[in-house]
């Protein structure tokens, strides 16, 4: 049974015959309620394909979704979409290689936030003692940015599909940025992305993949 929200003329909320309403970002949304699924032997090689690639989509975004959400909601905002619908959608275009059954994320190609704010210039990232440092450049004249902007830093190991967030860190001003890690993180393969959300977290910027450690 769907529920009226603030009258009559308000948004509705559940189930009405074959439709599904809710709202997201402000927005009524009413879809089609979702078929029984098949039997996996009864889909076409296609349909198994995209299914493939959903699930190695998911097994990559399951320990990133608290950055996935910083990286997209601006976004998503006022939409009929959420960070989760607009992340899955450019990563399952762009960032998957392979056939399938043996897909895998491309991670130079994976995008994990999306925004106008400005990149630095130059960026990297090595291997330290202590851990990982990322190092970038900043000026005060660069167009779209702001030494009050702060990091936002995603460690992804591939071989324990695990990863380590870090969500609003240095200043941009600061041009660097150390992630200790503990010495048996050291020597594990390491995919490293950097992106700027700005002081209000109104805006971010598109993510950098700054190329594989290990």
């Amino acid at each position: 049974m769907g529920k009226l929200l603030n009258g009559p003329q308000g948004q509705v909320i559940g189930s009405i015959g074959n439709t599904v309403s809710y709202v997201v970002g402000g927005q009524n949304v009413i879809r089609a309620k979702a078929k029984k699924k098949k039997k996996l032997n009864k889909y076409s090689r296609a349909q198994k394909a995209n299914l493939h690639k959903m699930t190695v989509i998911n097994a990559f975004f399951e320990s990133i979704l608290p950055i996935l959400k910083v990286g997209f909601q601006n976004e998503a905002f006022g939409t009929r979409h959420n960070y989760h619908n607009l992340a899955t959608s450019y990563n399952k275009k762009h960032a998957l290689k392979g056939e399938y059954p043996n897909m895998e994320i491309d991670y130079p190609k994976a995008k994990i936030s999306s925004g106008p704010l400005s990149m630095p210039l130059i960026s990297s990232v090595a291997l330290v003692p202590e851990g990982v440092e990322f190092n970038w450049t900043y000026s005060h004249y660069q167009p779209g940015a702001k030494a009050g902007d702060q990091t936002v830093v995603l460690l992804f190991f591939p071989d324990l599909q695990q990863s380590l967030l870090f969500i609003y860190g240095n200043l941009r001003s600061s041009e660097k940025e150390t992630i200790l890690l503990p010495e048996e993180y050291l020597s594990l393969r390491i995919e490293p992305y950097l992106f700027f959300t700005s002081g209000d977290r109104t805006l971010v910027s598109d993510s950098i993949y700054l190329g594989r450690i290990n």
